[in-house]
């Protein structure tokens, strides 16, 4: 259990006017106690936390008084959560622990960020070894194999995710690896995250085979526009939303406006999806500590996309890009 942690969550309870929070395995437990034991874990603003290694439904709700304000994990399923309220009945007040919890884990430890910048050395080290692979005449599926065994070699304990996206199916924001080949005049979406250490990684690269098709650069050139000054731009005080607008802001100069299909990206941590969101509805300040995936993209449909992402976290002075991985694009002949 970390103590830390474990303190300021129970202040946080106190803000928050809840009596009780209760989690199960998952990334919050993981934050509190730095694993996934099996089970659910009741905390109160004192007194030690209460590990029920069943799992109980039943056990839990004995833990809790009748009409308590009990915050729950987000992550726990419904059957769970309707067991407890079933047993301790409508007096009892539930609520999610999501904005107990998140704004918490949302800065990073400098422990946090070493884990995390090792985990995006990794994804580096994978992304360099990936530019030796003979990738015309091969399938998005077979690539996306090849890459998913460097990640494990290369010190995941987990892959969250594996993109190729070859041609058109580069202008697919959420392609499936498919049984495509690869050809030559292609462009290559490649996005590879996973668990490193228990922190993820998460980086996207372009590839082309033998030559660039036509134009191809002249977008590409607006998204490392774009992902260099939303990069640039993050420090502390400036929110989720505006980091998004200055990827917008560029793309509309350009001309590519209508093509931009998603966020600019969002936050990185235990979780490979998690807040911030660099859209234009969340307005997060940004502080120290955050680390966030800038992840700008265009997508012309029938033709092919273009993205480039690293993972960045806020200093008290600004930004420092977690990934190395150079960002110009990538020409191979093989």
């Amino acid at each position: 259990m970390n103590d830390d942690r474990l303190a300021r969550v129970r202040a946080r309870l106190t803000e928050h006017g809840a009596d009780v929070l209760v989690l199960r395995p998952s990334s919050n437990l993981r934050y509190l106690t730095g694993s996934d034991e099996r089970g659910l874990l009741v905390i109160t603003p004192d007194g030690p936390p209460e590990h029920i290694a069943s799992g109980a439904a039943a056990e839990a709700a004995a833990r809790i008084p009748v009409g308590a304000r009990v915050a729950v994990d987000p992550l726990m399923p419904a059957h769970e959560l309707l067991a407890i309220q079933e047993r301790l009945g409508p007096q009892t007040l539930f609520a999610s622990a999501d904005p107990l919890l998140a704004p918490l884990r949302m800065r990073k430890s400098a422990a946090e960020i070493a884990a995390m910048e090792r985990a995006a050395t990794a994804a580096d080290r994978v992304m360099a070894m990936a530019a030796d692979l003979r990738w015309s005449g091969a399938t998005e599926r077979e690539m996306a194999r090849r890459l998913h065994i460097l990640l494990l070699e290369n010190g995941h304990e987990e892959v969250t995710l594996v993109t190729v996206a070859a041609g058109e199916n580069s202008a697919a924001p959420y392609h499936r690896p498919s049984d495509r080949v690869i050809n030559p005049g292609d462009a290559v979406l490649v996005n590879i995250g996973g668990r490193h250490e228990g922190y993820c990684s998460d980086l996207t690269r372009m590839f082309v085979v033998s030559e660039p098709p036509e134009d191809f650069e002249a977008l590409y050139s607006v998204v490392l526009a774009a992902h260099s000054a939303a990069c640039e731009a993050v420090r502390p005080g400036v929110t989720a939303a505006g980091l998004d607008q200055v990827c917008r802001e560029i793309v509309s100069a350009s001309g590519y406006a209508a093509f931009l299909a998603h966020r600019t990206g969002h936050g990185v941590g235990l979780d490979q999806f998690e807040p911030p969101y660099l859209s234009p509805d969340d307005h997060t300040v940004i502080e120290p500590g955050m680390t966030v995936s800038v992840q700008p993209a265009l997508y012309l449909p029938g033709l092919y996309g273009a993205r480039i992402e690293d993972v960045v976290v806020c200093t008290d002075i600004g930004s420092r890009r977690l990934n190395q991985r150079p960002r110009l694009l990538t020409v191979t002949d093989h």
